[in-house]
């Protein structure tokens, strides 16, 4: 497997050698070169994950070289090879941007365990750098972000239900950003220049909400003192999205079907009735079904809503989403933060009740409570709550092993990693190549891990 590509600048032959021979052997991927001008060229024509640079060298030399490496925004990472260079060379090349220097003679062993921090920096930069790539790319608020398997869907869904007039139900728990689902749908449809008209059904008593909805005559009750407009006229040639449809009062239901049925409102004191050229979008995280049973909801409302259906996937069906939503929060919000590897693998592990809502709050919460500009796992150590247990798993190693102990409210950064390892090995049923996949870690360094924590009997 090929570990990463490095380029050896040293005019030095045995130490190129020394470098090429031993690098490969390992898997590294590496080309030699014997001075400043040739380790230009080839960064320019290829990628490198790490540069190992000599500082003296002919032509050009490696401060020069490190100089151009950041002046031309070359990702690569630079580590510095001295021999007999001075202390102010070694701290003038790590002001430059080096990631580390090392003096010759080297311990070749340290070095290998330095270039592979070198690559896992680079390769959380180049994750940052895409994350926002895709995030400038996203451009509007109503984008929906992300690449898991369950986003992708969605989106398939919403390409096939935008371009028509009929009406749409949303479904999702609390959180998970169906209104942000109601604005793609309508973005992407033929009356995307129109108005998009957002309703919460939840808000008003019935007399209010049929006020808001329809509009209302001047003297039509006390307090309308002029006519004035409803929402479903203000959006007409557009959208209506009425949110948390299930919470509209029994009596009130029958007025919004004859509006689904004809397109007609009738102001409230109104004598006459306006047509209207609306379409609807609905969204509830309520169990519609069982309230037509029980006789809370009208079953004609109920089908007529249920032309096109589209469910919004909760936040633990969209893990792998997480990283590029954290990003998104930290950058909306206007903070200078980053979340390291740890930090999100806590996040990816924690039990998300609230959906994207509650990641977006912890984001928040988080970036304001941090004082360092990197936000790691003992900075989330609050996510951990006495009552808070770990999602529920199948299969044998979940029966022979319990994680219901009692679970303080803060938790040392060790035990953290441990109960994370724990998560991710129940996942996947005690296969440690694929935990050690998903936790991107060696899997000779989990099994490690897994005797640290004394772990191993468990899934073996």
């Amino acid at each position: 497997m090929n570990k990463g590509r490095i380029l050896v600048a040293d005019d030095e032959a045995s130490q190129r050698m020394l470098l090429n021979n031993e690098l490969s052997r390992i898997g590294y991927t590496v080309e030699a070169v014997e001075n400043g001008e040739i380790a230009l060229s080839r960064m320019r024509e290829g990628f490198f994950n790490v540069i190992l640079l000599d500082i003296l060298m002919p032509k050009i030399g490696g401060i020069e070289v490190l100089r151009t490496i950041k002046k031309e925004n070359i990702i690569s990472e630079v580590i510095i090879l001295t021999g007999n260079a001075t202390l102010e060379n070694c701290v003038e090349c790590m002001k430059g941007g080096a990631f580390e220097y090392v003096r010759k003679p080297y311990d070749l062993s340290e070095l290998c365990i330095l270039i592979e921090r070198a690559i896992e920096h680079q390769r959380s930069k180049l994750d940052i750098r895409i994350l926002r790539d895709e995030l400038r790319k996203a451009g509007r608020s109503s984008t929906i972000l992300g690449t898991s398997r369950a986003i992708q869907e969605l989106k398939k869904i919403i390409a096939r239900v935008a371009p028509s007039n009929s009406t749409v139900l949303i479904l999702g728990d609390s959180g998970t950003g169906k209104e942000l689902v109601a604005r793609s749908i309508h973005e992407q449809s033929p009356r995307s220049s129109q108005p998009f008209i957002a309703v919460s059904c939840a808000s008003f008593s019935e007399t209010l909400l049929e006020s808001e909805l329809f509009g209302h005559e001047k003297g039509a009750f006390t307090d309308a003192k002029t006519q004035k407009l409803g929402l479903a006229e203000i959006a007409n040639g557009g959208t209506l999205f009425l949110d948390e449809i299930g919470e509209i009062p029994l009596h009130f239901q029958s007025k919004i079907l004859r509006f689904l049925e004809t397109g007609d409102i009738r102001r409230v004191g109104g004598t006459h009735d306006i047509s209207l050229n609306v379409r609807i979008i609905c969204a509830t995280n309520q169990p519609l079904e069982m309230h037509v049973q029980q006789k809370r909801f009208r079953s004609d409302l109920f089908y007529r809503l249920n032309v096109l259906l589209v469910t919004v996937p909760p936040l633990i069906d969209r893990i792998d989403d997480i990283p590029l939503l954290v990003q998104y929060f930290i950058t909306t919000q206007g903070f200078q933060k980053e979340f390291d590897r740890g930090a999100l693998g806590l996040l990816t592990a924690y039990e998300w009740r609230g959906n994207v809502r509650e990641l977006r709050n912890i984001v928040e919460r988080t970036c304001i409570l941090t004082p360092g500009k990197i936000v790691t796992a003992a900075d989330l150590s609050f996510l951990r709550r006495p009552d808070h247990d770990l999602p529920p798993a199948s299969g044998p190693a979940a029966d022979s092993f319990s994680v219901s102990e009692d679970r303080p409210a803060l938790l040392s950064l060790s035990e953290m990693e441990r109960r994370h390892i724990l998560q991710v090995l129940k996942l996947v049923n005690g296969q440690k190549g694929k935990a050690a996949k998903i936790l991107e870690i060696n899997p000779k360094t989990l099994y490690l891990k897994m005797r640290t924590y004394n772990i191993v009997s468990v899934f073996e």
